[in-house]
């Protein structure tokens, strides 16, 4: 595999703490739920099953499957040589699933509609008892046939949406949701798991609903703590 895939991965269970801060984020930021960029639910498919998500809203999207048996990842770029609506035979590209668990498979069968399974241009998966991550042939034949730099399939591209630290989300954030200068210290808090307060809430974004806000907050998995004056 190439070198990008061991220094743009990061282990399982940090990107999964990632998304889920990300979504948490975003919640608080907008109201608007088709808004928002970064998305987490959990015991979702399938008991003890974790799915995170990224959709730019310019057709591009990301879908994360956490599991106990381990962690699926899969992407798409529209404008990847790799898609297929960009090859003439409009087919998923060769070898995309090879090798991938039927646990997964099953799973990317049964929900369609959510996680998208013939718009791909990248698949990767981790299994708990081999903690590297693999890839089916599509990424050695992407080498052969494209240029280095399309062989990812947008796999880079779509990872720069998952921030790791609160002042790359914070300049990210600025712009797409038109905000001015955001608190690095509340914005740490969610970074850091503190549990999730109404002032947090408010200092991050003063016109938000704060009990719809916590609600959905609970529902990705965070600890919020309310006050009868909340």
């Amino acid at each position: 595999m190439r070198d990008w895939l061991g220094t743009a991965m990061v282990d399982a269970p940090v990107l999964h703490e990632r998304m889920r801060v990300l979504a948490a984020l975003d919640i608080i930021l907008s109201e608007e739920a088709w808004l928002r960029v970064h998305r987490y639910h959990f015991n979702i498919f399938q008991p003890d099953m974790a799915w995170g998500s990224v959709d730019n809203g310019a057709g591009d999207h990301l879908h994360v499957l956490f599991a106990n048996t381990g962690t699926l990842i899969k992407g798409f770029d529209h404008e990847s040589p790799l898609s297929p609506h960009n090859r003439e035979d409009g087919e998923i590209y060769p070898g995309m699933y090879d090798e991938v668990p039927e646990s997964f498979m099953k799973v990317l069968r049964e929900h369609e509609d959510a996680l998208n399974r013939e718009h791909i241009t990248f698949c990767l998966w981790q299994e708990e008892r081999a903690p590297g991550w693999k890839a089916g042939s599509w990424m050695e034949l992407a080498m052969a046939e494209e240029e280095e730099v399309y062989a990812s399939g947008g796999f880079e591209f779509l990872l720069g949406y998952i921030e790791s630290t609160p002042e790359g989300y914070i300049d990210w954030a600025e712009g797409y949701y038109d905000i001015q200068e955001m608190s690095l210290t509340a914005v740490t808090e969610i970074y850091n798991n503190t549990p999730v307060t109404a002032d947090l809430i408010r200092r991050l974004n003063p016109k938000r609903d704060v009990l719809a806000a916590m609600n959905e907050l609970q529902q990705c998995g965070c600890t919020v703590e309310r006050r009868e004056t909340d």
